[in-house]
């Protein structure tokens, strides 16, 4: 007996290692690592980045009004012209032979015209026949205007001060009318030109906020420029529903900036939310019958509060879950807006929220503050 209990007591300890040991594993195994994002009162200014295309301030296809063939083209891709100057000119000799017939014609109504309001008042021209003669004349005119406007229309100018960056044709073709001849563009400042999604358009006019618009180039990655809001489209494009905004900005000095090239704009607006108003990833608010909510993670004991600074996975704290019923604002690029619920420096759980259960142990580090 005595011989049991010796046994008994020497087997104690080892019994109560092992179930030490298989408690440090069942911990261990129930103790779940998680990471949080430290949340912050919202400061400063939101910010959205669009990319851009630039264009010219002003842009033109030109083309001639009638058909003919390319006699002369004295431009070039490149070239700067001024408001009427010759872009290109058509073969003018049917247009020239037209314009004698038509002045031909039109002397000859004007004379019978003339002799016949000399017979009709004493009677030795009926008014029926005087009034055919008057019209006579007055079509001749007309097609006299016409003609002179048709040769007019052999000769293409500039429609403003700028330069050809396309030329469509070449010299002796045959064109038709409305053709494209060249492109013109005015590059004396520049249009960034941006598509904005309806989601942002929407938000936009219902905050009413003060924007601050800049574009950088990507031949300039270092530097960005101011930009003044030019117009918006009211219309969505039909294809990828996003409406296009333009903007204009003078040209940058000792930069050769050309149509189609990329560039970047940012938006930054100012609405003045409050202090106390927050964001977080939208993906850890989540939503049951009780309304919206956010796990967020408590220390264990006040002392083992990681830090921001202590990140280090050798050192993760004790942390115990709580649910915390949040109301929630818009979406934007900081995230979503929380306008109740959080304190700055709490801790919001953003993984695992699924597995996660109020009163849950969890070793975890904080991320940096959002």
């Amino acid at each position: 007996m005595k011989i049991k209990t010796l046994l008994s007591c020497m087997m104690l300890p080892l019994l109560v290692s092992c179930n030490g040991e298989n408690e440090q594993q069942l911990t261990e195994e129930i103790l779940r690592p998680v990471r949080t994002l430290e949340v912050m009162p919202t400061t400063g200014k939101l910010r959205r980045e669009f990319p851009a295309v630039v264009d010219a301030a002003r842009s033109a296809d030109l083309s001639f009004r009638i058909s003919g063939v390319i006699k002369e083209m004295p431009v070039k891709e490149g070239d700067r012209v001024e408001k009427g100057e010759v872009i290109a000119m058509l073969d003018q000799a049917d247009a020239r032979i037209e314009l004698k017939v038509r002045q031909a014609n039109y002397e000859t109504a004007l004379a019978n015209y003339n002799r016949g309001k000399k017979l009709v008042a004493p009677g030795h021209l009926s008014q029926a026949d005087f009034d055919k003669l008057k019209n006579e004349y007055a079509s001749a005119e007309a097609q006299l205007i016409a003609a002179k406007q048709t040769l007019g229309y052999t000769v293409l100018k500039a429609s403003f001060d700028g330069r050809i960056s396309k030329r469509h044709v070449e010299l002796h073709e045959e064109v038709s009318a409305q053709e494209r001849i060249v492109t013109l563009q005015d590059m004396s400042s520049l249009t960034i030109r941006i598509q904005v999604p309806e989601s942002v358009m929407l938000r936009s006019r219902k905050d009413s906020q003060d924007n601050d618009y800049f574009v950088q180039f990507e031949s300039i990655p270092e530097q960005r420029f101011p930009l003044k809001l030019k117009e918006a489209a009211i219309i969505a494009d039909a294809e990828n529903q996003t409406y296009q905004v333009s903007f204009t900005t003078p040209r940058v000095a000792g930069y050769t900036l050309l149509p189609g090239m990329n560039a970047l704009v940012t938006v930054e607006s100012s609405n003045g939310l409050a202090q106390a108003d927050f964001h977080v990833p939208a993906s850890s608010v989540m939503e049951d019958g009780e309304g919206r909510f956010v796990y967020t993670v408590m220390p264990e004991r006040e002392d083992v509060l990681p830090s921001a600074g202590e990140n280090s996975p050798d050192k993760p704290g004790i942390g115990i879950i709580e649910r915390r019923a949040v109301t929630t604002g818009v979406l934007d690029a900081r995230g979503l807006l929380i306008t109740s619920g959080l304190s700055q420096g709490d801790h919001v759980l953003t993984a695992g929220m699924s597995q996660a259960q109020p009163g849950m142990k969890v070793l975890w580090s904080p991320d940096q503050a959002f």
